[in-house]
């Protein structure tokens, strides 16, 4: 491909854990939800596009975007409400959170693009239509601005897909589970629809695109700002904490464990310091449910997703016990 200027994106076809392909993001977002592709396979997209420094990671690193820390940007911001136990709540707090943008920018009533996720969430888009330039740490703005959007709304929202490699299924893509699509809901009509009609609207693809504000809000661009003000503030009082700590060892627990609990870790090390943390805690007798209770939410904290925080403290604790097996068998007369 040749790349657009923070037009490259990660694709994904089929499973999440298939191999991922850059690609145009822009156009290839496009193209799906406008149901261009007759293409309603499973397939997913990276929330946010990358410049050339992407494809330079990728080619460096065997077709992997995996602990690139370069600058990043998009378009179109997701607040991503899943609700696990009924589709009628989160219904109700997409309903909610719509709202709440319709009022603190009343330059979007109408123009809210609402998908239905295919099983029980909404994913409401945000535009940022004041373009606010790419930037390393973009994605952690982006967290600090949709955590207030969501706040104002008083409605809970997966931090997860602030990550900056993270993928969101396609507009028209068929749900693995369930075999429901992807689908637009215009944002008038999320306040008339039943649950039951949302997912008859949902058996079947269609090409609505996704509508543009025609008005850049007021208040959008001094969000912003605001949000990557508090980004700024919560990264200086991080390094200020670990500045005070840095001549005070504690001897109890490893200085990784300790950083993660209390600061958080740098994008390119959280994989590795949860599977440590959790190895840690497994050699000094920790079961793993008390691992767990431990650690899952500050791996969620520093932008893991739920499957890759699992992921990393299973795999910390196995390797744990497989070390301990092997240092026992190697003892035995």
């Amino acid at each position: 491909m040749t790349p657009t200027p923070f037009n490259v994106g990660a694709f994904v076809s089929g499973a999440m854990t298939s191999p991922r392909a850059l690609v145009r993001h822009a156009d290839l977002l496009t193209a799906y939800a406008d149901a261009a592709l007759e293409d309603e396979r499973e397939a997913y997209l990276s929330h946010f596009a990358f410049g050339a420094e992407m494809e330079t990671h990728f080619a460096a690193n065997r077709n992997s975007v995996a602990g690139f820390v370069g600058p990043c940007w998009c378009r179109w911001l997701v607040l991503d409400i899943d609700r696990a136990d009924a589709l009628a709540d989160a219904l109700a707090d997409a309903r909610r959170l719509v709202a709440a943008l319709y009022q603190r920018y009343p330059e979007t009533v109408g123009d809210v693009p609402v998908y239905f996720s295919g099983r029980k969430g909404f994913h409401v888009l945000v535009e940022l239509a004041h373009n606010p330039p790419p930037a390393v740490g973009f994605q952690h703005a982006a967290r600090a601005f949709a955590e207030a959007l969501a706040a104002r709304a008083e409605v809970k929202i997966d931090t997860s897909v602030y990550d900056i490699a993270h993928i969101i299924r396609l507009p028209n893509t068929r749900h693995p589970r369930t075999g429901l699509f992807k689908r637009f809901v215009a944002s008038e009509a999320l306040f008339q629809m039943t649950p039951a009609r949302i997912l008859e609207h949902a058996k079947h693809p269609a090409g609505d695109g996704i509508p543009a504000v025609r008005t850049i809000p007021a208040k959008l661009a001094d969000d912003w700002r605001d949000a990557e003000a508090a980004t700024a503030r919560a990264t200086e009082a991080r390094a200020e904490r670990r500045g005070a700590c840095a001549g005070t060892p504690d001897q109890r627990a490893p200085r990784y464990f300790l950083d993660l609990l209390r600061f958080g870790v740098d994008e390119g090390e959280r994989h590795q310091t949860l599977f440590r943390c959790a190895a840690w805690l497994t050699e000094q007798g920790a079961p793993p449910s008390l691992v767990a209770a431990l650690l899952t939410e500050p791996g969620r904290d520093v932008g893991l997703t739920p499957k890759d925080v699992d992921r990393q403290i299973a795999c910390g604790v196995e390797h744990a016990r497989r070390h301990r097996t092997e240092q026992a068998e190697g003892g035995m007369p």
